[in-house]
């Protein structure tokens, strides 16, 4: 747990340091790596550097709901 918390730290630092290039997680290239790959791609939207492509929350929730069969994944 404490190694997910410093993880996160770093992360949320390097996010916020200004200086080019922004920040970007790197994301597994396969299914196989063990991530869906609808959810591979929506993680890759949401990280993507124009604002202005990333999906909203609304659409988030939509393609999770897909990907999840229809069942509802905000409570």
């Amino acid at each position: 747990m404490l190694v997910l918390l410093s993880n996160a730290v770093v992360i949320v630092e390097k996010v916020k340091d200004t200086r080019a290039p922004s920040y970007r997680p790197s994301f597994p290239q396969q299914e196989s790596e063990g991530v869906h790959p609808d959810i591979l791609t929506l993680m890759k939207q949401c990280w993507a550097e124009e604002p202005t492509e990333r999906p909203s929350f609304d659409e988030i929730a939509k393609i999770l709901k897909i990907i999840n069969r229809g069942k509802s994944v905000l409570r």
